[in-house]
Parts: structure tokens; C-alpha cells; sequence
């Protein structure tokens, strides 16, 4: 038994040697590197290695480590100093960078819109990089560098929320990074790092796997930007004071070029970072500050640590979590370093292939996640990944060794789908039938077939040329494959994208069939009704690929799909859709069609209510105006017609679409009298005239606008006369009087603001007293019976101003005066005026004379109530036009015309004894001009008595 006993001996113990802390440059994780400044062998420092500036001197022998150069023992003070101004660093969501590689931008927006849940979520961020109360390996080190490490740990711990919804989750982690932006501002550094490792530590939770990568996208892009404080942080250390001149480094520098204190606390920073404990917020926050290696070292160690890291995922267990680790590598790598991109692209796809099996295996596990729905989360970064490798410029035969090792039968279609989202599209559509019979065999309980066609449909899409036949072939064929789809939302994606390939390649019969297959597919069970934002884009798709749309409208299954928009508000959205498609079309023929669009037109005339804006009216009756514009067939007026009355039936409650179309109908029947020879000679002709003019009278009372009724009763009573259709040209002239004493004295505007509609009667009145001025009286009624009865109409109507009432009796004036001419200056083919009816009867002008007389006496009336305002500049040009017409029209050696000049002239005088009428460019005629001179010199002399 004594040749079993332990020997017992006494162990001496080591003597231990203090810690000799000195200036470095190193990084702690990559070994050694070579300095670019000399140093003894006793670590001191020679002339050569001294700082560069005096401001740096005394600060170059102190511990790296110590609270005076350290930024992140600030976050540790009392009073922390004034914060500086807040940079644009972050956004309300922490908008990502715009210097982020390519395609990453335009991955993001689809990640966050696809990648979601209605599983309640955990956040968890408690910090555990380190032991509190010291010991294990850090009872070694020395008391200042054990308290900077200790920093991470004394601070509060994150959040430790759950039961959140999808919302919560996300506005917690919006919550995390303005917190850390805040932190920062006010010169918490410390705070500000913890806040980070806090947000990194997030994602190596995937008890969630299909919101993973939305949560990927959020914490990652605030990561990013704490990486370019920190990196704008060490810019602005490195600022020179040279005199009063602050030099900052260039854009291009080098570590030479930057001063000893940036430096150091670069290094500081990749040392707080070293000291986390866990690997994955390591990993994530050496990454994000990769860029601050520039301040250290040269780009070899750039390349080391983008090998480190991808060595580094190894260690990352949960596969979820190692792949979207390595994404973010690559993602870094090609945001800095886009020369020696395939030292680390290539590993980390080759690393990222080789745990496909285990992939299937955890996802099988999964229980929170079906099989299908990990893969498609882990599709993500496979998809990065290998659009990441076709960035090393890879031939043609590197592109197909590369497919034939994702598509080996043992892949099922995770990876194939990488390839139709990363390939070259032109590779795709030269392959397009090999991948098709792919697709057809993958297994759908690992990925879904559906999705796989939608992104082969895609790239496609993406190129137009190529695989002519084959395109074709699988455009007709597509809804077979596609048939077994399990999910609606995915099947109307897929149909969205195949659509556009069926429209622009097959015949109308294919694409009927295609259309039907997928009706046929969405109608049962109404599953169509959660997909309305799908089917808005096929039937845009539909309508934009079509040139002439009575295409669709003979394609048997184009209404039955229109039938799908149930939903009020979609059903008008879609209408609009194929209304706003005819912009530029030519003339509609086909009747399917036109029957078509009138029901169309007339769902969203339906639509609108008392609620709706004007906006809404407005553009709903230009959508229908234009389609009416575009039925022309002058081969058939009859048809034509009836068609304006099925339109009137249709769209009776929008006056632009009224107004619209009376004047269609006018010009119709102009156009039916120009078109044939001898004009109205023919009576078929003439009573489809007297139709269209019956249309207009019926149509326009039901238009609510009042100055738009006035508009067209004058515009219809003028194609009337053109038509000698006198009965119909007195009625409507005789209604739009009716109108005249109902017009208001003010109207709103279009802009909501109310203005006088006086100018706008006076406009009208002059163009109907021209109209007036040809029609010829009816044998059965006094001379001018019309006129008298606009007279009556235009005296009823009160609110004229002083102003008004002299421009109507002017205009009246001026008609009196034209009707009693010998002749008219114009004539309209077929029509007999007054100038031949009566003849110059003396009856005729002796009742006329009658009626001037009566203006005459008005006017004079209003001339006396003018008095004092004569002075005024419009006043004097209105007395001014007033002489004119009496000069021209009467006979001033006559009591009355005389009387009513020397009172304008009187007036004229009045404030500017100057004046004078007859110098007047309008009365300097050679008869008028003396009479004029007498009568100013005689009032002259009359006002200076």
C-alpha cells in the first residue's frame, strides 16, 4: 500500500510579475502586427516616433485606458458635459445608409412587408457579457483596466418585455435605437455601446423564425449607423488645429495622417469591444465599426478581420442565426472593401451551403414555424449570399458548375429560389425550361413551388429577349403548374407577375384561357376577397398591355373578372383603372366594348354621393367625357345619337358630363348638315337635326348650373337658327330669358370664394343680343317681341350696379340701333332677318324708335344720378363710349340726342376743364368733330359765367 501513496512535496509559489503597461496599436483579437513608428527595445519611443503635434505630447505617455482620453468613461459622470448638436445620424425609423451596397435598399422594403407574424414576441436584452463583482480571469488584471471592462456591467439592464405583439416589438426596438442616439448626444458613450450590444444580443433569439428577418433589417441598420457616429467621432478627433484654421483629414487618408489621440481612442473602442464576452454582439459591433480600422492599420488588417469574421461563424450553432450572421459580414465587407471581395464572399456562401442539411433538420424541429416558413425566412440570406458571390465577375461555365450544385435533387428549392432572385436574367431565360421542370418536381412541404415560378416569372420580366419559343410555351402553361397552390396570397403574386408575360406574349384566345384559370382558381370559397391588392395589379397589367381595349372586352372572361372587385371602394379603383387606360386610344367601334365601358362609367358614376368633393366629381367626369369623346361613328349619325341618350340615362347626375354632352349633340347636328350636299335639302336630314335639338332642350334642364343652362339655351338656340329651325330657336331663346331674372347677385367659385356674376351677365346679354339681332320675328307676335321680353327680364332682375345698369342699357342700345340698319352686315343661308321681313317698314321703325326712346330716357336718368363720380378715370371712358354711340347712331341736332351728349359732355368737363371729347381718338370723325368743339365751347362758357 505504500507504493501507492502520492508523494508529498511542497510547491513553492510563483512569483508574480506586474503588469508593464505600454502604448500599442495592436488589435487585441488579430495577433501582431507591424507598427509604422520605431521603438526601442525597451518599449520607449525615439525621436523618430514622437507625436506630431504639441497638443498630443504629454498625452502619448499616459495609459491608453485612463479616464482623461477615454470618450466612454464620460457616460460614467455626474454631470456629463453640454451635449453637442444632434446630428442627422437617425431618423424616425433609422432610415439605412444611403452608401449601403447595392440591391440592399431595394431588399430591405419587400423583407420588412413580407416577414411577418401575429405570434406574441419576447424581448429580452438583460446584460450578461461579463460576471458582476469581478473575478475569474479578470482577478489578474489590473485595477484600471478591470474598472473600464467593469463599465459594461454596471450599467442598467435592457428591457425584458413579452407577450408583444409584432408593433410593440418593432416600436421597442425604434425605441432601443433613438436611446442610443440620444446617449450619444450627450457624450454617454458608454451608455450608447451597451445600448448596442443590447440590440445585437436580440438576434440570437429565433424563437420566431419568419419575423427574424424583419428584425434583422431594424436592429442591423442602427447598428450600422452607430458605427458612423463612431467613425464621424474619430474624424472629428483627428482635426488639426494649424493657427486659428481647423484642418480636418481628407477624405482619402491614411493612418499617417492621423493624429496620436485618434488613434488611442480608436483603439479604446475596439478594446471595449473585445472585452464582450458573447460572441454574436462581439462579431455584430467589431463589424459595424470596421471602418474605424482605417485609423489604425493598413488594409491587411482590414482583409484579416473580414476573415476572422467569416471564421467566426463557425462558432454560431443556430443556423438562422449563423446565415444572417454572415450576411451581415458580407454586407459590411462590400460597404468597405469591394477589392478583395472574394477572399470572404466565396467562404461565406461555401460555409453558409454546407449547413444546408442541418437547416432542413432545425427547421423540421421548429416549433413555432413550419417547415416551409423557416426555409422561406432562411431564403433571405441565401439569397444575399449568392447574390453577394456574382459580384466576383464569374464566365459563363463558373455560372453553370454554380447551378448544377444548387439545383442537385437533395436541394429541394430553397436555393433554387437564390438563383432566380440572383442570376443573371438573361442566364434565366436561356434556361428557362430546364428551371421550369425543376420547379415542378421541388418538394412544396420544404418551399414553395408557387413562389419559385413567381420569381422565374420575375426574371422574366427583367429581360425581354431570349428563349422566344420557351417563354411561350411556359406563359400558356403556367397556371398548371401553379394550380396546386395552397396559399391565395401567394397564387395572386405569382399571377400578378406571369400575367404580364401572357398579355404581351399569347393570342387573345390563350390569354382568355389563362384569365379563366384564374378566375376559376380564386372564385371558390371567396378567397379572391383578401387578394384585391393582387388582383388591381393584374387587371393593370392587363390594361396596360393592350394597345386597342376592345381586345379585353371580347375576351369571354374579362367581365367575369371585373366581377371579383366586389368591395364598393376597390370596384371604383378598378374602374378608374380601365377608364384611365384609354388615354391616347383610338375610336371605340365594338359595341361589347362600348356596353362595356358605359357599365363601368356608370359604377363610378354611382359611386358618388353627397359626400363626395368637387375633386372627386371632377375626375370622375373627365374619365367619362373622354371615353365619350372617343365613340365617333359619322358612317351612322342614328347610332351616335343613341348612344348620347343611353350615356344622358347613365351619367343624368354629373353637369360636366350633361354639359359635355349637349355639346356633342350640337355638333353632331352641325356636322350631319355639313356633311351632306345641298345641306337641308334633305328632310331626313333636317329631322334628325330637329332630333338633336330636341335632345339638347330635354337635357339641359337638368344640369344644375345656372350660367352653364344660359350657355348652352344660347349656344343650341344658335345651331337651331343655323338649321332654320326657327320655332326651336325661339323656344330656347325664350327659356334662357327665364333665367335671366333668376340669376343670383353672387356665386361661389371653384376656389370657394364668392364673386359677382354681374360681369358674367353682361357677357352673356352681349352675345345674345347678337344671336337676337338675326332671328327673324314670328308673323304671329309684335316686332320684337323677344327683345321685350328680355327688356321685362332684365329690368326684374335686381342687384345691377350703377355700372351694370349703364353697360345693359348700352348693349340695348346698341341692338336697337343695329336692328334698325337697312341691311345686316351678315346673313345666314336660308334664314329671312328683319332687315328683309320687314323691309324698312315704317311701322316697323316707328315702334323701334319708340323702344330707343325709352333706353334713351333711362340712360339720361343714370347720367344725372352720375354727378359727382364723373371725375372718375372708368367713368369718364364709360361717358366716353356712351358719346360714341349716340354720335354714331342718332341724329344730334335732334332735342333728345342733343340733350343727353351735353349732359355726358357736361360731365366730362367736370374736375378737368382740359378735356376734351372731341380730340378724343373716337370722336375725331370730320362730321362729328365741329359739333362737338361748339357744344364744349358753349358749356365752357356757360360753367364760367
Amino acid at each position: 500500500m505504500a507504493d501507492l501513496l502520492w508523494p508529498i512535496t511542497v510547491r513553492t509559489k510563483p512569483q508574480k510579475s506586474k503588469l508593464v503597461l505600454k502604448r500599442t496599436r495592436k488589435h487585441p483579437l488579430l495577433g501582431i502586427s507591424e507598427f509604422r513608428e520605431n521603438q526601442d527595445n525597451d518599449g520607449s519611443e525615439t525621436e523618430q516616433s514622437k507625436p506630431r503635434t504639441d497638443s498630443t505630447t504629454s498625452a502619448s505617455r499616459l495609459d491608453p485606458l485612463s479616464s482623461v482620453f477615454d470618450p466612454l468613461s464620460l457616460g460614467m459622470n455626474e454631470t456629463p458635459p453640454p451635449p453637442r448638436p444632434k446630428s442627422p445620424a437617425f431618423k424616425s425609423r433609422f432610415a439605412p445608409a444611403a452608401a449601403l451596397p447595392d440591391n440592399w435598399l431595394e431588399r430591405r422594403g419587400p423583407i420588412l412587408e413580407k416577414f411577418t407574424t401575429s405570434k406574441r414576441l419576447t424581448l429580452s436584452a438583460t446584460s450578461k457579457d461579463s460576471p458582476r463583482g469581478g473575478g475569474g480571469g479578470s482577478s489578474n488584471l489590473p485595477e484600471k483596466v478591470r474598472d473600464r471592462l467593469e463599465q459594461l456591467d454596471v450599467m442598467e439592464d435592457g428591457p425584458n418585455l413579452s407577450n408583444l405583439t409584432q408593433a410593440e416589438y418593432s416600436r421597442k426596438i425604434d425605441e432601443m435605437g433613438k436611446s442610443l442616439y440620444e446617449a450619444w448626444n450627450t457624450e454617454q458613450r458608454v451608455k450608447a455601446l451597451k445600448l448596442a450590444i443590447q440590440l445585437s444580443k436580440l438576434l440570437t433569439d429565433t424563437a420566431i423564425p419568419q419575423f427574424y428577418p424583419t428584425k434583422f433589417v431594424l436592429i442591423t441598420d442602427i447598428l450600422v449607423k452607430f458605427g458612423e457616429l463612431v467613425f464621424e467621432r474619430l474624424k472629428d478627433k483627428s482635426t488639426v488645429m494649424q493657427g486659428h484654421i481647423a484642418v480636418r483629414l481628407r477624405a482619402d487618408f491614411t493612418p499617417d495622417d492621423v493624429p496620436f489621440i485618434a488613434q488611442e481612442t480608436a483603439g479604446n473602442w475596439f478594446y471595449k469591444i473585445a472585452s464582450i464576452r458573447e460572441l454574436i454582439p462581439r462579431i455584430y459591433l467589431q463589424l459595424a465599426l470596421i471602418r474605424c480600422n482605417k485609423f489604425l492599420h493598413s488594409t491587411k488588417l482590414h482583409r484579416e478581420t473580414l476573415q476572422h469574421s467569416t471564421a467566426s461563424c463557425y462558432g454560431v450553432g443556430d443556423p438562422l442565426v449563423a446565415n444572417f450572421l454572415r450576411c451581415f459580414v458580407s454586407r459590411m465587407g462590400l460597404l468597405t472593401d469591394s477589392v478583395y471581395k472574394s477572399e470572404y464572399l466565396v467562404p461565406l456562401f461555401d460555409s453558409a451551403f454546407k449547413t444546408y442539411t442541418q437547416v432542413l433538420s432545425v427547421g423540421r424541429k421548429s416549433s413555432n414555424a413550419t417547415l416551409k416558413e423557416y426555409c422561406t425566412a432562411q431564403s433571405v440570406a441565401y439569397d444575399w449570399l449568392l447574390s453577394c458571390v456574382l459580384r466576383c465577375d464569374l464566365n459563363s461555365d463558373q455560372l453553370s458548375q454554380l447551378q448544377d450544385k444548387i439545383v442537385s435533387p437533395e436541394q429541394n428549392g430553397m436555393l433554387l429560389n437564390s438563383l432566380l432572385t440572383s442570376f443573371p436574367a438573361s442566364y434565366i431565360a436561356e434556361n428557362v425550361l430546364t428551371l421550369g421542370r425543376i420547379i415542378a418536381k421541388c418538394d412544396e412541404t420544404v418551399f414553395s413551388v408557387v413562389y419559385l415560378l413567381k420569381n422565374l416569372g420575375a426574371a422574366l420580366v427583367r429581360c425581354p429577349e431570349g428563349g422566344e419559343k420557351s417563354r411561350r410555351k411556359l406563359a400558356a402553361r403556367w397556371t398548371t403548374l401553379a394550380a396546386g397552390a395552397a396559399s391565395t396570397a401567394e397564387y395572386t403574386e405569382c399571377a400578378v407577375v406571369w400575367l404580364e408575360l401572357s398579355a404581351s406574349m399569347l393570342t387573345p384566345a390563350e390569354l382568355d384561357g389563362v384569365l379563366g384559370a384564374i378566375i376559376e382558381k380564386l372564385l371558390p370559397s371567396r378567397t379572391f376577397e383578401a387578394c384585391y391588392p393582387a388582383l388591381e395589379k393584374m387587371l393593370s397589367v392587363l390594361v396596360s398591355s393592350q394597345s386597342n381595349i376592345e381586345v379585353l372586352f371580347s375576351l369571354s372572361s374579362f367581365l367575369p373578372f371585373l366581377d371579383l372587385f366586389q368591395k364598393e371602394s376597390v370596384k371604383v379603383e378598378a374602374c378608374k383603372c380601365v377608364l384611365s387606360a384609354l388615354t391616347g386610344s383610338e375610336r371605340l367601334k365594338d359595341e361589347v366594348a362600348i356596353s362595356g365601358l358605359i357599365y363601368i362609367g356608370k359604377i363610378l358614376h354611382n359611386s358618388l354621393n353627397a359626400l363626395s368633393n368637387d375633386d372627386q366629381r371632377r375626375d370622375t367626369s373627365e374619365l367619362i367625357n373622354h371615353f365619350i369623346s372617343l365613340v365617333v361613328t359619322p358612317e351612322n349619325v342614328e347610332r351616335q345619337l343613341n348612344f348620347y341618350v343611353e350615356c344622358r340615362a347613365s351619367f343624368s347626375n354629373l353637369d360636366s358630363v350633361l354639359n359635355f354632352l349637349v355639346q356633342r349633340v350640337a355638333s353632331l347636328a352641325v356636322s350631319s348638315m355639313n356633311s351632306l350636299e345641298g345641306s337641308l335639302s334633305s328632310r331626313k336630314v333636317a329631322s334628325f337635326v330637329r332630333g338633336c335639338i330636341a335632345y339638347c332642350y330635354i337635357t339641359i334642364p337638368s344640369i344644375d348650373s345656372h350660367f352653364l343652362r344660359l350657355n348652352l339655351y344660347l349656344l343650341v338656340a344658335q345651331v337651331a337658327l343655323l338649321a332654320n329651325s326657327l320655332a326651336q330657336c325661339d323656344s330656347l331663346l325664350c327659356e334662357g330669358l327665364k333665367l335671366v331674372a333668376e340669376t343670383p347677385d353672387v356665386a361661389i367659385g371653384t376656389d370657394g370664394r364668392s364673386y359677382s356674376t354681374e360681369n358674367q351677365m353682361l357677357d352673356w346679354l352681349a352675345r345674345y343680343l347678337s344671336t337676337l339681332l338675326y332671328v327673324p320675328d314670328n308673323p304671329h307676335e309684335d316686332p320684337l317681341h323677344i327683345y321685350r321680353q328680355l327688356y321685362d327680364a332684365v329690368e326684374s332682375r335686381k342687384g345691377w350696379s350703377s355700372h351694370g345698369s349703364m353697360r345693359v342699357k348700352c348693349l340695348l342700345l346698341q341692338y336697337l340701333q343695329s336692328v334698325a340698319q337697312p341691311s345686316f352686315p351678315y346673313t345666314i343661308a336660308e334664314v329671312i332677318s328683319n332687315d328683309r321681313l320687314y323691309g324698312q317698314s315704317k311701322k316697323y321703325l316707328q315702334q323701334v324708335d319708340g323702344l330707343v326712346d325709352t333706353v334713351l330716357t333711362q340712360i339720361s336718368s343714370l347720367v344725372d344720378a352720375i354727378g359727382h363720380v364723373a371725375q372718375e378715370e372708368s367713368r369718364k371712358e364709360e361717358l366716353q363710349t356712351l358719346a360714341v354711340q349716340v354720335l354714331s347712331g342718332f341724329d344730334i341736332s335732334q332735342p333728345g340726342p342733343y340733350s343727353l351728349l351735353s349732359k355726358i359732355v357736361s360731365l366730362c368737363l367736370q374736375g378737368d376743364r382740359s378735356f376734351s371729347l372731341a380730340r378724343s381718338s373716337c370722336c375725331s370723325r370730320p362730321r362729328i368733330a365741329p359739333l362737338l368743339h361748339k357744344m364744349e365751347r358753349e358749356l365752357s362758357a356757360v360753367k364760367a359765367l
